[in-house]
């Protein structure tokens, strides 16, 4: 699922609206433990007695089943298993019998599971620094912090910031959770933990969830992995003063985002907003409906191709209701933005646009200007569509990075040539997306990335508006109200 479906999957939340969510990284130890252990005893019971039977001298497997008191179909059956593990050898009879011995290879396995040698190793683990439990990370991978950085995540700091001390760990914990090569089990046993001799600073991925009071200022984080809000890590988290430690109350509790927003666009504009409690029914038909989409799909994807079957029907069925959804949504001339819609409605933009489009922004980041974005403004530039960029970033075709890609230089480089306009505007409080007639979009949150890197979160404002009278407005607005630098 992507950072957007998952928080559209969980906006709702009784007394609280979703205000910002972005991708994160959970803090992970991973630990490296000076260890004793010892093997486990691997061989089946009755092999090892069938085997101990041999080693006293007995070769006959009715001796043998008679010497351990079990029926003879359990020791013969043994007995096999032994013959073709090379344990034993067996051995045919003048008269039609056969007896058995133990094998070199057997005498030293069975020499092995008698004597239990302690050793010392080093056992890896992961360790969730916000529940401060070892954790089995099976099949997930862990990001550093560049990577994190280079996506524009937020990176959750753990609280207590400390690795955990040797004496903090259980030894049934981390027995439980050893990491081993290609994920096969950890087959000895754990005695003692004698030190930490490493440590590596690594993140979980997953997607923070920012919601704030209806009524009062309270604040509350969730952290969504592999789709799911997992409820321990948000209550751990709240429980150490993650939220306020990280600057997260004071950030999302600040409506001057909305004033502004309300500044820009005049009351007269304001006032034509839908009746809030009309919404959030609106809201949950369309996220069940998407819901209902994606849970189709894989099914629908496996039907063979060209057979109208059940599970291609129920996707048929699923994407009307989405489209309907949606369409009552957009039949309103203003209303209110979803933070997860933002990055949407700029893709629906660039989709559709025929004639102009315009983007204001502060930063140029290269998680939104990537090679995706780049292709749909070259397709926008071939079609002759008129483009205009704004930001707080001169262009410049010289990189301000040592990294080879610089967002920058690549919108600079097809300003140069014609293909759209980069600007440098002045420093602003509010973000527009106007495409032609059809579609503008008015945000506190810039559209394609900050100036600085993110670190924390904020309560995302914006406005969706579909009349053309008002889309017309709020590009005058836009243009009036924009001073821009050096074209």
């Amino acid at each position: 699922m992507t950072p957007a479906e998952v928080a559209r999957r969980h906006q709702f939340r009784e007394g609280f609206v979703l205000v910002d969510y972005a991708e994160a990284g959970l803090p992970v130890f991973r630990l490296t433990i000076e260890a004793v252990t010892t093997s486990l005893r691997s061989i089946p019971a009755i092999q090892e007695f069938v085997m101990r039977g041999m080693a006293l001298g007995e070769e006959d497997e009715t001796a043998i089943a008679a010497m351990l008191g079990l029926k003879p179909d359990l020791v013969r059956a043994a007995m096999d298993g032994l013959v073709n593990e090379r344990h034993a050898a067996r051995m045919l009879l003048p008269g039609g019998g056969e007896k058995f011995r133990l094998t070199e290879a057997g005498e030293h396995r069975l020499a092995q599971e008698l004597e239990e040698v302690p050793q010392e190793e080093m056992l890896v683990i992961d360790y969730d620094g916000i529940r401060r439990t070892p954790i089995r990370l099976a099949g997930q991978s862990v990001v550093r912090a560049a990577e994190l950085r280079q996506h524009g995540a937020v990176e959750i700091r753990p609280y207590p910031a400390e690795p955990p001390a040797i004496g903090e760990l259980a030894i049934p914990d981390v027995a439980r959770v050893i990491r081993r090569q290609g994920g096969e089990e950890f087959r000895r046993t754990v005695l003692a933990l004698k030190r930490v001799v490493r440590r590596n600073n690594v993140f979980r991925e997953a997607v923070a969830l920012i919601y704030a009071a209806e009524r009062g200022a309270e604040v509350q984080v969730a952290f969504a992995i592999d789709g799911q809000v997992s409820e321990a890590h948000e209550r751990t988290f709240a429980q150490h003063g993650g939220p306020r430690k990280m600057g997260f109350l004071k950030a999302v509790s600040e409506r001057d985002g909305r004033r502004a927003l309300e500044r820009f666009l005049g009351k007269d504009v304001i006032c034509r907003l839908p009746d809030p409690a009309r919404m959030p029914a609106l809201r949950k038909a369309e996220a069940d409906a998407a819901e209902e989409v994606r849970s189709a799909e894989p099914a629908a994807m496996a039907q063979r191709s060209g057979r109208a079957g059940p599970a291609v029907t129920a996707l048929k069925a699923a994407k009307e209701r989405l489209s309907i959804a949606r369409h009552d949504l957009d039949t309103f001339p203003i209303r209110e933005m979803a933070p997860f819609e933002q990055d949407e409605l700029l893709q629906e933009a660039l989709e559709n646009a025929t004639r102009s489009l315009l983007i204001t922004s502060a930063g140029l980041s290269a998680g939104y200007v990537n090679p995706y974005l780049l292709r749909d403004l070259d397709r926008l530039a071939a079609e002759r569509v008129e483009v205009d960029i704004a930001s707080f970033i001169v262009p410049q075709l010289e990189s301000r990075s040592k990294d080879a890609y610089d967002p920058v230089v690549e919108l600079t480089k097809r300003s140069k040539r014609n293909a759209l306009r980069l600007i440098q505007m002045k420093r602003a409080d509010v973000f527009v997306l106007i495409q032609d007639d059809e579609l503008a979009v008015v945000s506190n949150r810039p559209f394609l990335g900050e100036v600085s890197r993110r670190t924390g979160f904020q309560r995302v404002e914006g406005f969706v508006v579909r009349a053309k009278e008002l889309v017309d407005r709020i590009r005058d607005i836009a243009i009036a109200g924009t001073e821009f630098r050096g074209a």
